[in-house]
This record gives C-alpha cells, structure tokens and sequence, in this order.
C-alpha cells in the first residue's frame, strides 16, 4: 500500500488555555456528580449554603492561566493586571471556600 497522495497530519496539543479549562470543566462534572449522588443517596437532602463552592474551580483555572502568561509575558494588562488579577483569583478562592466550606460540612453532619 502506498502512502502516494496522502499527506500525513502532525499531532497539535490542545492551546493551554483550553486544556485548563477542560480540567476546569472535570472539576465541575465531579462536583455535579457529587451533589446528584449525595441527593439520591440521602432521601432528598439538599446542600444549601454551598453554591460558593462552584466560584474555586473556575478561580484555580484563572490563576493557573495568568501565572502561565506572566511567564511567558503574553498578558495584555502586563505584571501590574496579572498581579491584580491574581489577587482577584485568590480572593475569590478565599471567599468561596470561606462561605462554602463550612455549609457543606453542615450539611454533611446533620
């Protein structure tokens, strides 16, 4: 067989951004899933309080792209913007674990 007329494709990685926000997406379809079972699997119980918990994933995956454009000096707003930016990712991690954490683990307990 003769490989005349057929030009052969390279391999390309996915860009780092979109491979983040895949491992984004992951984290999401595993917190979801969590939540369907916990509810199946308790009669119905609810987790109120923990929808802060949904703001982690997409605030981790912001950080690691702005640390990723910090060093490679690709980030439209220059260090000043990243740093504030990873100032706003790590308040917003803070904030949803903060407010997050301690109504699921009530939720958990009782």
């Amino acid at each position: 067989m003769s490989d005349s007329g057929q030009s052969k494709e390279s391999f390309t990685f996915a860009p780092f951004e979109k491979r983040a926000a895949a491992w984004m997406g992951v984290a999401y379809v595993l917190m979801l899933l969590f939540i369907l079972n916990f509810t199946l699997f308790t009669g119905g119980r609810e987790l109120p309080g923990t929808f802060p918990l949904f703001l982690v994933p997409v605030c981790a995956a912001l950080g690691v792209v702005i640390i990723r454009r910090l060093k490679t000096g690709a980030l439209p707003g220059g260090r000043a913007g990243g740093v504030l930016a990873l100032l706003g990712c790590a308040a917003g991690t803070v904030l949803g674990l903060a407010l997050g954490v301690p109504a699921l683990l009530a939720a958990l307990g009782g």
